[in-house]
């Protein structure tokens, strides 16, 4: 909570604006490329079981394409995992610097 001794600069407001916005952004971009990553795995789940069950996959060809499917899916989940820390911790430097007294020169999230 900001204290009313310390005011935030309408600009200063509107970077911050941006940059929930540009977390959001993030978020969501990691989120379609879970999702993607997880219809995939189970789409080569579906194949492998129902072709095998059918007779037309053998033991070999089951095994690769559970094998394929978990590695889409650790393809999937690595960059999500990876966005929503980076994107925890630059929110969490941008609060710490709104309480120790508003944004300094510039932002408080560090850029890389």
């Amino acid at each position: 909570m900001i204290m009313a001794s310390k005011t935030i600069t309408p600009v200063q407001e509107k970077i911050i604006d941006l940059e929930i916005e540009k977390s959001k952004l993030n978020r969501e971009k990691s989120m379609l490329v879970l999702n993607k990553a997880i219809f995939l795995y189970f789409s080569f789940l579906f194949v492998g079981v129902v072709g095998f069950i059918n007779g037309y996959l053998n033991k070999g060809l089951l095994n690769l394409l559970i094998l394929m499917g978990l590695c889409v899916l650790v393809i999937g989940v690595v960059p999500y995992i990876r966005t929503m820390h980076h994107e925890e911790r630059s929110l969490e430097a941008l609060i710490a610097g709104l309480k120790e007294g508003g944004m300094r020169s510039g932002s408080a999230r560090k850029r890389g």
